[in-house]
């Protein structure tokens, strides 16, 4: 029974550890619990492109507010 419930634990954490490795789409022995840049790469893209989609809709939100005063 000692040895089950031993088993069992080891188990447990190994596949813990290899499945967040997986869920991250790390190597699978790499450390799960280490920090790394990519969140930073993340949210820099992330800001990126929101500065551009609100520079183009602004741009849109202009040339049909033009529009709108020429055709009236």
């Amino acid at each position: 029974m000692k040895d089950l419930l031993l088993g069992l634990l080891i188990g447990g954490i190994i596949g813990l550890w290899i499945g967040i490795n997986l869920g991250k789409d790390q190597p699978l022995m790499s450390n799960p619990l280490a920090e790394k840049g990519t969140m930073k790469d993340f949210n820099k893209q992330i800001d990126e492109i929101q500065e551009s989609v609100s520079k183009k809709s602004q741009e849109l939100y202009n040339d049909s507010k033009k529009a709108m005063d020429d055709a009236f």
